[in-house]
């Protein structure tokens, strides 16, 4: 079975070579099958060849409108299992702890830009930063 990207689902769509749109329930999701004029494909995930699988209908439908779908085919109902939602539900508490890491991270750097803004000694030039880089550089190579 051929696969396509959400931008060659497009471009097919655009040049009239989607015969129709099919979802097909997979487990407690959907994924959207194309009979194309060289035969049937799937609609994958942008880099993988793993199916782009919708948790309802309504965000296939979302997507497949938004992209000018007009008819689509919704068949096999008997196979769609939606209790097992449950059971394939994704946790991420990695994410979480991740975005909360750069949350703090950006009020640190937030307060100390604020801090540097604030500060009331006067500016220094940059050759008057060069100058004292060199002694302090000098300073370390001479030794004490």
């Amino acid at each position: 079975m051929l696969t396509l990207t959400q931008t060659q689902f497009q471009a097919a769509l655009a040049h009239g070579a989607i015969k129709s749109v099919e979802l097909v329930p997979q487990g407690p999701r959907f994924c959207v099958k194309l009979v194309t004029r060289t035969g049937e494909a799937l609609l994958v995930q942008a880099r993988s060849a793993v199916p782009r699988l919708f948790g309802t209908t309504d965000s296939a439908l979302k997507l497949l409108h938004k992209m000018g779908v007009q008819r689509i085919v919704l068949d096999h109902l008997d196979e769609w299992q939606p209790e097992q939602v449950a059971l394939q539900k994704r946790s991420r508490p990695d994410r979480a702890q991740a975005l909360t890491r750069a949350a703090e991270y950006d009020r640190w750097v937030a307060a100390k830009v604020e801090a540097s803004r604030d500060d009331p000694r006067p500016d220094v030039s940059h050759e008057e930063w060069q100058a004292l880089r060199a002694a302090k550089l000098a300073a370390r190579i001479d030794g004490p």
